[in-house]
């Protein structure tokens, strides 16, 4: 019951944290990345977390890419990103892709998972705050997301002809 409550309220001051960041203007530092050493880095972090198989996640990662962005809001958003993404997805090997993509000067980080996708009725409020489809879900994972990528000069956005749940994150990839 003690751990119950510990991870609930590890939860509730995550969500607390995040909330006030956007309220204060988020005070993004933003430095250049390695994506490459980040991404496999927060995969293993993400798996190792999730009580996941390492194969589950594909990362898939052009080399040299590079991105802007808060260190620490990145972590932030890929784990939202790939929470969701894990929870509705089929949980087997390759379920979630998590792919960086050069575009011009923009990098993208593509969160992709082979779930049913996100219902055409409900697409217009996904990043509403306090909008969920889950029962325990606060409705404040993916508005706290695209705040976020809103603070880095990024943006954030759903890939409506996917047939799972396809996100992209574009960013700069210099400073």
């Amino acid at each position: 019951l003690l751990r119950i409550l510990n991870d609930n309220v590890a939860r509730l001051d995550r969500i607390v944290q995040d909330v006030l960041a956007i309220g204060r203007g988020s005070g993004a530092q933003p430095e250049l990345i390695d994506l490459n050493a980040f991404a496999l880095h927060f995969v293993e972090t993400f798996c190792v977390t999730e009580g996941l198989a390492s194969e589950v996640v594909r990362v898939e990662i052009t080399n040299g890419a590079t991105l802007y962005f808060d260190r620490t809001h990145l972590h932030r958003v890929l784990w939202n990103l790939l929470s969701n993404a894990l929870r509705h997805s089929r949980q087997v090997s390759g379920s979630l892709v998590l792919r960086v993509l050069l575009n011009g000067g923009r990098v993208e980080l593509q969160v992709i998972d082979d779930g049913p996708g996100i219902p055409e009725e409900i697409r217009a409020q996904i990043f509403e705050p306090f909008f969920t489809t889950h029962a325990k879900g606060t409705g404040l994972g993916l508005f706290i997301a695209r705040e976020l990528c809103t603070a880095n000069g990024a943006s954030l956005e759903l890939v409506t002809q996917s047939s799972g749940g396809h996100f992209v994150l574009q960013g700069r990839s210099e400073a």
